[in-house]
């Protein structure tokens, strides 16, 4: 049976833009998966390829970690369909 889950993610450090201070950032992600493993795992893998897109950049000898805070299963199926953005806050705080 497929079921929706949030995964509320967090992962530092990285630096977005042009910008040279090392940020992290919060994010939800939905999946439709049929475990929470898989769930996590693609969520992951999303938040991801959403990085690199917006032209995040990795620092080099300081490996991202990404971890996942929450899930959060039974979620509306119409939540696939947001988009939701990263919230940054900087690392050093």
């Amino acid at each position: 049976m497929i079921r929706v889950f949030r995964i509320y993610l967090v992962g530092e450090p990285l630096i977005f833009g042009e910008g040279t201070r090392e940020v992290g950032f919060y994010r939800n992600e939905y999946v439709a998966s049929s475990s929470e493993e898989r769930a996590v795992a693609a969520a992951k893998a999303k938040t991801m390829k959403k990085l690199e897109r917006s032209g995040a950049r990795f620092i080099e000898g300081k490996p991202m970690n990404l971890q996942v805070e929450k899930v959060e299963d039974g979620m509306a199926p119409w939540r696939l369909f947001r988009n939701e953005g990263f919230i940054i806050f900087d690392v050093d705080s």
